[in-house]
Formats: structure tokens, sequence, C-alpha cells
């Protein structure tokens, strides 16, 4: 009887050994998610965007304008980085024109007008690039401008356009970034531009894009 005592002794500590490995494991195993879900875990960008989208124009140099509403999630937990947005327009013919983020607009922005003839501006700032905190986000107006100005006007009144919004990340510095970092996937939207006389444009005022839907990832 002790032999059989001393085998079943035996086994029942090699399971209770075996079982503090695992829970142990396990403890270990939780450790390093959250340490990466909350340390190391490289920036995850996404870009958000409304159907409050408005057009017009510049009248220092003419230049055509978009103004879009963004919100840029970061869902790492690295901080991350957008040095430039860009916007795709293309019309129903097919042509495309690149517009860039130039500025960025407040309420103020909306609330006011050029004044050309006595040097007065609107308020506005020149667009620098982003940082975006971990498990944070970014939210403001880009006012989108094309890179020179064209005599002839791209966005035609009572006209059909597609948009496309890219965010522009740093390059990966090493193989490991290239390989755990995502690109800012781009959005794109389908907008009717309703009527309008480029001289009230000009002269302040806004035109909003009818936003009918998106046309895919």
């Amino acid at each position: 009887m002790g032999a059989r005592d001393s085998v079943s002794t035996a086994a029942s500590r090699g399971g209770i050994s075996w079982l503090s490995i695992a829970v142990s494991g396990a403890a270990l195993l939780a450790s390093v998610v959250s340490l990466w879900e909350s340390t190391l875990k490289r920036p995850d960008l996404k870009v958000y965007v409304t159907d409050n989208i408005y057009y017009t124009r510049d009248p220092w140099g003419s230049y055509e304008v978009v103004a879009v509403p963004v919100t840029i999630q970061n869902s790492g937990a690295r901080d991350g980085a957008v040095i430039a947005l860009q916007l795709d327009v293309r019309t129903a013919t097919g042509t495309t024109e690149r517009f860039v983020g130039t500025y960025t607009a407040d309420a103020q922005y909306f609330g006011s007008s050029d004044d050309v003839t006595n040097r007065k501006r609107r308020p506005k700032q020149p667009f620098a690039p982003l940082s975006v905190s971990g498990r944070n986000a970014y939210t403001g107006t880009i006012l989108f401008y094309t890179s020179e100005y064209k005599e002839q006007r791209f966005l035609e009144p009572k006209s059909k356009v597609e948009l496309t919004l890219r965010a522009v990340a740093p390059a990966p510095s090493g193989l490991l970034d290239r390989m755990l970092q995502a690109t800012p996937a781009a959005i794109t939207l389908h907008a009717e531009v309703p009527n309008y006389q480029v001289g009230m444009l000009l002269s302040g005022d806004t035109v909003r894009l009818r936003v009918t839907g998106e046309a895919g990832p």
C-alpha cells in the first residue's frame, strides 16, 4: 500500500505541476498581449469623412478649393503621422485632377470672406504634417487646392464627380516596420456638383457637394 500511495502522490504532484505551468504560461501570454496592445502596437490609421463637403474658389490666384472635414483615428498604441493628404477628383468624362491638402480651416473661415481690394484674407492655417497619438484621433477641416491655377474650371456646375481621399504616412524605417505597419485605406465617394456662379464663389460663397454614396474602399 505504501508503494501505491507513493505513486499516487507523485502523479498528483505531476498534475499540479503541469497545471501550474499552464496557468503561468497563460498569464505570460496575457502580459505579452497587454504589452503589445498598450505599448508596442504599430500605428493603425483610419480616415473618416462626412458628407459635408464644400466647393469654393480662392480669389488669391482663383484656385479651385474643396473643403473636407476629416477624422483620422489611430487604433495603434504608438503615435502615427500623416505627412500629406491627397484628393483625386475624377469627372464623368474620365479626367482626373489631384487636389492637395494645403490649409486647415475652422468656423471663422466659413463665416468670413476674402477682400482682395482691401487685402483682407480669410483666416486659415497652412497644412502641416499631423501627429496622431496612440489610441487617439485628429479631427479638422482640410482645404484641398489644385496644384496650379488653370483657366478652365475642373468642377463644372451640374456635374458628377468621384472623390478619392488618401492619407500619406511616412515610409517605414525597417523590415519589421514594413511587415507590421498598415497603409491607411483610401476613401472613395460619389458626389454631384450643384449649379453655381464663379463670381459668388470668389466673393466668399461656398456650395455643398451632394454626396450620393461610397464608390468603394
